[in-house]
């Protein structure tokens, strides 16, 4: 039968896997597939582990093969252990407790499989079966195209009742909370005692039998407290589909990165049905279903777990897939290091991107030029991967300002792995630019793609990367600064006078008459990077410091294209933590600044704009603002009692602590 992979997770004889026919049915079948990983080491480390492995109570296969070391790029003989599914993480525990190398020992079960059988989430394939066993299956699908079917799933959404929340940024804050289910377009509330509620809902989900429970708040509030009274009053909701598989769950966690402290929430999975909370994923937030289905199915990572983890993790997967198909040992951990060098050398090295400072003030008919993609585009074009950056058989030096080598003899892993997302991106924006009925599902997935690309950079130098290395790092950002510069230089000498530039941009004016796709093109071919025009600019302003007004901050200023639409960067309306007000005022005087009229007087709009500042004035001195208005949100970035100094944050922090 033709059907859709949906999910799957291990049991005692394989892997349990749930599918979508074609003709609609739904079904669950076993895999008895045994997953497998390697162990080096020499003589004595190697007597030891075959000692364990035969003192254990469950069968176990070894065998000695040849596999690939990534960075030296040499063939290591390794012992290879198959075991049961359920059994691997705690054999692997026990072998790490004997300190020996370890490879493709702890990636993640499910997506093993995948990677072993070669299909993926929503992979659609042609089954054969004997009963309920799996025996053979032919790949239907690929990863890559760009049309694809997708089976038709059943929703059901859980919802508390917008009164609970109102006002609140997550319902933990409130007292009490009432249900809103949504079947099918139709919305109802639970009503009633707790026990006629809790029936109601289980009787809801075995009629409509969903595929997929959306959910706000699901993973922190509902799913657990649901799970509860469920258990409190004997009523089994059948949220997974397979009743004798418990719901799943992690715990949430907080991690500190770029100084600051971030939370996130813990995580309930469901068994034969999804569960997607999307008040607790990034990706349904940012692309909506169609992205994180792009994501799980090019990632190779079950939906649940692609809602939830981090785009790195994804991107994670996608180098581990690769490796794993070309027989590359895949490190439990970590193993390079960064090459020790002189100070100097590293004080030229570790730099970022190049930065022109911008000319302060008002300008008219400015070009914005864009690199599309610069850095995952240097990584591919300039072959840019830890285990490509001086590597042993290419001695000449070929990465600009710091030296370092890239070979030229083999791909590497990190560009193997981007150059498929960003073509795949290309095409997916130059169908959704074109227009259609699909528009909207092609930009979903492209945005999902702009993910994997905005985190792949920082992946390399990340200090727990698998397959990071810093080196890499810097040749990206070494070829990004030469970029810039060759197309600083091709503008300049066709007349163009740049008013800044940072990173990935430049700001031009031109002279008139000049073509800017001509010289669009000319500065692409000089640079070697794909590179687009952002708009031209009616009028933009390049933001002053507060320190010193002559000069200007990278990355702080406001403008209107030539056809209305604003883009701002680096003021009070972009940030996360000015009140509501503030926002609504400036966003008010910038729409009225974009409706100037082509070449139109700035300045003589002031009048109106004071009148607008006015009116917001006496709003708040009447009292007619509300106190979400007035808010401002702040992150911290260490306990409230652990703060020195009594800034507003931190007394907010505490009074909030000592309230409960």
């Amino acid at each position: 039968m033709d059907a859709w992979i949906f999910d799957a997770y291990p049991e005692d004889a394989g892997m349990r896997v749930w599918l979508v026919e074609r003709g609609g049915g739904r079904r669950s079948v076993l895999d008895p597939w045994r997953p497998f990983f390697h162990v080096g080491g020499d003589r004595s480390q190697l007597t030891r582990v075959l000692k364990l492995l035969r003192s254990l109570p469950f069968p176990v296969e070894t065998a000695g093969v040849d596999r690939a070391e990534l960075f030296s790029g040499d063939s290591l003989r390794v012992l290879r252990v198959t075991v049961p599914v359920l059994e691997r993480d705690r054999l692997v525990k026990r072998l790490a407790a004997l300190e020996v190398p370890l490879y493709d020992a702890d990636v993640h079960l499910v997506q093993t499989w995948h990677y072993d059988r070669g299909h993926f989430p929503l992979a659609l394939c042609r089954f054969t079966l004997e009963g309920d066993r799996l025996v053979s299956f032919e790949p239907l699908d690929d990863p890559w195209a760009l049309d694809y079917e997708l089976p038709s799933l059943r929703f059901l959404h859980l919802s508390p009742a917008p009164s609970e929340v109102a006002g609140r940024l997550d319902p933990n804050h409130a007292p009490g909370l009432r249900l809103l289910l949504t079947m099918d377009g139709r919305v109802s509330e639970l009503e009633g005692p707790v026990r006629q509620q809790l029936e109601t809902l289980a009787r809801r989900i075995k009629s409509w039998d969903p595929d997929v429970i959306t959910t706000d708040w699901g993973d922190s509030v509902l799913m657990p407290q649901l799970e509860d009274l469920a258990r409190e009053h004997r009523v089994p909701l059948g949220f997974s589909r397979d009743v004798l598989r418990p719901a799943g769950s992690r715990k949430e966690r907080t991690f500190y990165t770029y100084g600051r402290a971030v939370y996130q929430g813990g995580a309930r999975y469901l068994s034969g049905r999804w569960h997607l909370d999307v008040k607790n994923s990034f990706m349904m937030r940012e692309t909506g279903l169609s992205g994180l289905l792009e994501i799980a199915r090019i990632a190779q990572i079950p939906v649940q777990r692609a809602a939830r983890c981090t785009i790195g993790t994804s991107l994670s997967s996608m180098q581990t897939s690769w490796a794993w198909r070309r027989g590359i040992l895949i490190p439990m951990d970590k193993q390079q290091a960064e090459d020790f060098r002189p100070a100097g050398d590293l004080l030229v090295a570790d730099k970022g991107g190049l930065v022109y400072e911008p000319e302060v003030g008002w300008h008219r008919n400015v070009a914005e030029y864009d690199f599309t993609s610069m850095y995952p585009e240097m990584m591919v074009r300039r072959n840019i991967s830890p285990e490509t950056v001086n590597c042993a058989c290419c001695p000449d030096a070929s990465t600009p300002e710091i030296g370092h080598r890239l070979c030229a003899r083999r791909r590497g892993l990190v560009p193997s792995v981007l150059e498929p997302i960003l073509r795949k991106r290309a095409k997916y924006k130059a169908l959704y630019k074109a227009g259609g009925p699909d528009a909207a599902e092609h930009k979903r997935r492209a945005d999902a793609h702009k993910w994997c690309l905005v985190t792949c950079f920082g992946y390399l130098g990340f200090k727990n990367a698998r397959f990071g290395k810093i080196e890499a790092h810097e040749c990206v950002t070494a070829w990004g600064r030469e970029v810039l510069l060759r197309a600083k230089d091709a503008a300049e000498r066709r007349g163009a006078r740049l008013h800044h530039a940072l990173v990935d941009a430049l700001w031009v004016t031109v002279p008139a008459g000049t073509d800017l796709e001509e010289l669009r093109t000319a500065i692409e071919a000089e640079a070697e990077c794909p590179l687009a025009l952002e708009g031209v600019y009616e009028w933009i302003r390049f933001c002053p410091s507060k320190r010193d007004k002559l000069a200007g901050v990278p990355g702080r200023y406001f403008g209107a294209f030539t056809d209305g639409k604003l883009k701002i960067r680096g003021i009070a309306a972009r940030r996360r933590d000015t009140p509501g007000l503030l926002k609504s005022m400036q966003s008010d005087l910038l729409s009225r600044l974009a409706r100037v009229a082509p070449g139109g007087s700035l300045e003589a709009l002031v009048p109106e704009l004071r009148d607008i500042v006015d009116d917001y004035r006496f709003r708040l001195k009447e009292g007619q603002v509300t106190a979400d208005e007035l808010a401002i949100t702040f992150h911290l970035s260490r306990e409230p009692e652990d703060y020195v100094h009594d800034t507003v944050s931190a007394l907010a922090a505490k009074q909030l602590a000592a309230a409960g």
